[in-house]
């Protein structure tokens, strides 16, 4: 990387710093009347509970937020829901949702954070359900070369990856409208194209906002390099970099691609992993069941 190339890049990260600090994600109030029902009762039921959390990535960042925050000066943060949720009990838990509910805007059923939530929510499913199926079929996986993930830290990895979109969506007016633009014209490179128009992108906005509220660095950097589809060239030779890049593929593959933009990536993710790219795709689909 030449002096302008890395000027042009501290630019951008400043940028994104700057979007991301003080933001807070407003949750569906919906989401949060159900949570709150299921805490009710004599007997709530840790499952139901988890499950309407799991719906919504504001709820989901804060319990994360929350339970990484009480682990000070351990070395294992933090990834799943599930595992944050057990961590801070139902009185915690009701806490942030409660404070979730006050703070909630509202919003209307067709607007752009409105979609963002539902394609964030079918990204975790995907991504888990990749975390359950592949390594009883990836050749890479079944060596032992590629090591299985969680399906609940997949679940996160991919229902966090496009968080940074909602501080583009929130820092720049005429956002909403370049989304529709590059959707239209077929725009592959999502990232290069936020840079050119904005300054900076919704990848790097998501590791700011991530790192702002102190979540799992893990996790953070998932969010950063989920359009960096070249890292598949180059698996790393230790097995906790070939991990961190099983996850950058949950965040990677799983919501919202257009066939254009996948058939860009699919060979690498394919080699990635040892099988067929049609193998890899009925997974990615959901035509193949764990």
């Amino acid at each position: 990387m030449d002096d302008r190339e890395h000027k042009a890049e501290k630019k951008q990260q400043e940028l994104a710093k700057r979007l991301a600090t003080k933001l807070t994600m407003p949750s569906r109030p919906d989401v949060l009347l159900e949570v709150m029902r299921a805490q009710s009762g004599f007997a709530p039921d840790p499952v139901a509970v988890t499950q309407r959390i799991l719906t919504d990535m504001a709820l989901s960042a804060a319990v994360l937020q929350a339970a990484n925050n009480t682990l000070n000066g351990w070395k294992r943060k933090v990834l799943s829901i599930e595992g944050a949720v057990a961590l801070l009990g139902f009185e915690r838990v009701r806490t942030i949702v409660s404070e979730q509910f006050l703070s909630a805007a509202l919003v209307s059923r067709d607007a752009p954070l409105q979609t963002l939530r539902l394609r964030a929510v079918e990204a975790g499913r995907t991504a888990a359900r990749l975390a359950r199926v592949l390594p009883g079929i990836a050749p890479n996986c079944l060596n032992g070369y590629l090591p299985a993930v969680a399906p609940d830290d997949a679940y996160t990895a991919g229902l966090l990856h496009d968080c940074g979109l909602i501080a583009m969506l929130k820092g720049f007016p005429d956002y909403a409208g370049f989304c529709r633009e590059t959707h239209d014209q077929g725009v592959t490179d999502l990232v290069s194209a936020e840079n050119d128009r904005f300054g900076t992108n919704h990848a790097e906005a998501g590791y700011w906002m991530l790192s702002e509220w102190q979540l799992p660095e893990s996790l953070c950097r998932i969010v950063r390099a989920h359009h960096r589809i070249e890292d598949f060239n180059r698996p790393g030779e230790r097995a906790k970099d070939r991990q961190q890049l099983v996850l950058h593929l949950s965040a990677s593959v799983c919501g919202g691609e257009s066939p254009k933009a996948w058939l860009t990536v699919e060979d690498r993710i394919s080699a990635f992993f040892g099988m067929d790219p049609q193998r890899l795709e009925q997974v990615r689909l959901g035509a193949e069941s764990p």
